[in-house]
């Protein structure tokens, strides 16, 4: 039954990228939920908002002093910074080789090069006839915001 469904045409095709890219999205964040100690991540990134602001404002008031105290600090910021986004990188690099996998398989279903969605505007160097890759590069964008924000994995 799954293979009788023409795939590769409006509006199958959409809607099955975008089932996809809500699905891939939302097992990557349970991913970084799971492995990603998100409250560190967090307390990492203010630390380093701060810090920054606080470098930034030494150096607009021209302290040399607090400048130079500071920056004895920032590589320890960056160290911290660093081993934060490291975490994150983990759970990414998990799930590449299977999401790739997943890309080819939706792409031997559809073809790479069928139109799947049609927008409104025309978009620069695009068109407005959306192939595969840019259709999920959109909504997978357009998701993972959201997904981010209801899984707890926003930095912010």
């Amino acid at each position: 039954m799954i293979l009788e469904i023409a795939w590769n045409q409006i509006p199958y095709s959409t809607i099955l990228i975008i089932v996809t890219s809500i699905g891939l999205n939302l097992v990557s964040q349970v991913a970084v939920r799971l492995l990603v100690d998100v409250e560190e991540a967090r307390r990492v990134a203010r630390e380093a908002k701060a810090f920054r602001k606080e470098l930034l404002d030494a150096i607009k008031k021209g302290d040399k002093a607090r400048e130079e105290k500071l920056r004895k600090k920032e590589k320890s910021i960056q160290q911290m910074e660093l081993k934060s986004s490291n975490q994150r990188l983990k759970a990414t690099f998990i799930f590449i080789i299977p999401f790739w996998f997943i890309y080819l398989f939706i792409s031997s279903l559809i073809g790479p090069t069928t139109t799947v969605a049609i927008s409104p505007l025309p978009l620069p160097f695009i068109g407005d006839r959306l192939e595969l890759f840019w259709w999920y590069l959109i909504t997978s964008f357009a998701f993972a915001t959201i997904i981010t924000k209801l899984v707890g994995t926003s930095i912010e």
